[in-house]
């Protein structure tokens, strides 16, 4: 099961903290990069718990969230005016290359393809963050400006 060890509670509260900071203080490019880690990670739960997911090999639904997951942060990252979806986009990227090394390679062992796969969503939330933050001063001098 996916969604049962204190790491996993610990994804969730940062997805949804790093989402939510995001959502209160960025602007449309946060907004849609918040929506592409909630869904990706909402359904990739969901997806786990209907497979009982074992981490000893590639799971296809799994990998095509994944996979749909890269291309919209790809699609974000060539539209906006914003550097944080390229990182995002680039540790997403690393993610999904361990997928495909399971595919090249499945005798990696579960714990390191599960490691593996799931620790490039930390950095990709902290992307998200930092560029929230980064932007919300840009919002206070446009406002500023209005005046």
């Amino acid at each position: 099961m996916i969604f049962n060890t204190g790491w996993a509670y610990l994804y969730y509260v940062f997805l949804f903290v790093c989402c939510g900071y995001a959502i209160f203080h960025g602007n449309r490019a946060e907004y849609l990069g918040a929506a592409i880690m909630v869904v990706g990670s909402l359904a990739t739960l969901v997806i786990g718990r209907m497979v009982e997911n074992s981490w000893t090999g590639v799971e296809g639904g799994i990998f095509v969230v994944d996979i749909v997951a890269l291309i919209a942060l790809i699609h974000l990252a060539l539209k906006s005016d914003r550097f944080w979806p390229i990182w995002a986009t680039a540790f997403h990227l690393l993610a999904v290359s361990i997928h495909t090394a399971m595919l090249v390679a499945p005798q990696i062992t579960p714990w390191a393809f599960a490691t593996g796969a799931a620790f490039w969503a930390y950095p990709m939330l902290l992307a998200l963050a930092i560029g929230s933050y980064e932007h919300a001063p840009l919002l206070e001098n446009q406002e500023t400006d209005r005046r």
